[in-house]
């Protein structure tokens, strides 16, 4: 229970670190930032287990912090310290996720994630989105991946919403069609 409500705080984090961002006009560079702490805390489990470690002394914690992330804004250093000296460092990954999701919000961004099978031309890409920026209201951003198994058309993914044009997906759909019509007509008996 207690990670779930330690989980619930990332957002009051990133809400807090937005404002500072922005309040000092560096919300970009904070993003960029807390991602590339984030990746550190994920790369480095020496490193974030001594930032866990009870035994260690916030002093000395900080005196870390101060060293170890100098080349970083005060704004995002002082998270990591509060961070820390508040045994929340687990939490991190998720106040960097909620952080990038509140500026993409107050930005008017859409993330939507673009399957296919290879990479679409520029002219396609700005062509959907456009439909897509008609149909969610905000400008879009595609996370692109690439999948052989769609073999052909694509999927994309905002939020819980799902757009499947792929030819997988309609071969599927066929096929229990198909498998309707056997069963309603009581044919092709194996």
């Amino acid at each position: 229970m207690a990670k779930r409500e330690a989980g619930g705080l990332a957002p009051v984090y990133a809400e807090a670190m937005y404002d500072v961002a922005q309040e000092q006009g560096s919300l970009d560079r904070v993003a960029a930032e807390m991602v590339a702490v984030r990746d550190i805390l994920s790369k480095e489990p020496l490193l974030r287990r001594f930032f866990e470690t009870p035994t260690v002394s916030l002093d000395d914690k900080r005196k870390v912090i101060a060293v170890a992330f100098k080349d970083l804004s005060p704004e995002v250093r002082n998270l990591l310290s509060v961070v820390v000296d508040r045994r929340r460092v687990g939490i991190f990954e998720k106040i960097a996720a909620a952080y990038h999701e509140l500026a993409n919000e107050k930005a008017g961004i859409a993330e939507v994630r673009l399957e296919s099978v290879q990479a679409l031309d520029a002219a396609a890409k700005e062509k959907l989105g456009k439909v897509l920026q008609r149909a969610i209201g905000k400008k879009i951003v595609f996370q692109e991946e690439t999948r052989a198994d769609l073999l052909g058309g694509f999927v994309l993914t905002h939020g819980d919403r799902q757009w499947n044009a792929s030819l997988a997906h309609r071969l599927r759909q066929a096929a229990r069609r198909m498998e309707g019509a056997k069963d309603a007509l009581g044919v092709w008996k194996d």
